[in-house]
């Protein structure tokens, strides 16, 4: 359902990514993991060509497209396979929530707007604020934002959900609000590719986890495989460092 074939991407002189290679089947859920720096989110960026990749392919739901030949068409159709959720919820802040979640649906999908606010109640209900439809951003918590931003990807039925860091921005007390949410959307049975450092959250939620480290994928497996069996020693020294700060 998504596959990337031998994507790269450098910024100046670094390279970020390596030949990346990837396989993700419709309906599973793969969390990536790793240090700071290790390419994960830039690779998840390249997934819907919010960075554009030097070179590689890129498949999803049938569509495939070839960084080297890369047309604007191309780049619009493949982002219409795809919804992001940004560390830092990128909400219109002069929008309300439900305003939001359903602009992509009336100006994109050309969706009337009496369907689309309906379509979006029902999603911020699914999300847990049926009663902020009505508030803005600057009047939301952190976890309530992010919350509205779930509501928004889930709004143009994608082919796979991207997430990045979706909890990194909030204060600790929130965290656990978006996961469940989270939690709640992996139980429909849809495509996600989550970028994340909650270590228990990715065992508990992921089909597979895919370990990056220094631009490349190091090792990928089942959730309890690679964290209890970890093979490679750049594995073992991660796991050994992100639990010991839990």
């Amino acid at each position: 359902m998504l596959k990337v074939s031998g994507l790269s991407k450098r910024f100046g002189e670094h390279q970020v990514l390596k030949q990346i290679d990837v396989n993700i089947k419709r309906r599973e859920v793969v969390a990536i993991i790793g240090p700071s720096g290790s390419g994960k989110s830039t690779l998840l960026r390249c997934l819907n060509l919010l960075e554009t990749p030097d070179v590689g392919l890129i498949e999803i739901d049938g569509l495939q497209v070839d960084a080297e030949r890369l047309k604007r068409s191309d780049a619009y159709a493949l982002r219409q396979k795809s919804a992001m959720v940004f560390q830092h919820y990128n909400l219109f802040k002069n929008k309300t929530a439900l305003q939001n979640v359903i602009e992509s649906l009336v100006v994109t999908k050309k969706m009337s707007k009496p369907d689309a606010e309906k379509l979006g109640l029902r999603l911020l209900e699914q999300v847990g604020l049926a009663d902020k439809a009505a508030s803005y951003p600057s009047m939301l918590s952190g976890g309530q934002q992010q919350r509205v931003a779930i509501a928004r990807a889930l709004a143009v039925n994608p082919a796979v959900i991207l997430l990045d860091e979706p909890t990194s921005a909030l204060d600790p007390e929130l965290v656990g609000e978006v996961l469940q949410v989270i939690r709640s959307i992996v139980a429909t049975d849809t495509t996600m590719v989550i970028v994340t450092h909650e270590m228990t959250f990715a065992r508990e939620i992921a089909d597979r986890i895919i370990f990056m480290a220094d631009g490349s994928i190091v090792e990928e497996g089942e959730p309890q495989t690679l964290f209890e069996q970890p093979q490679h020693e750049r594995t073992k020294r991660f796991l050994g460092t992100a639990f010991s700060k839990n």
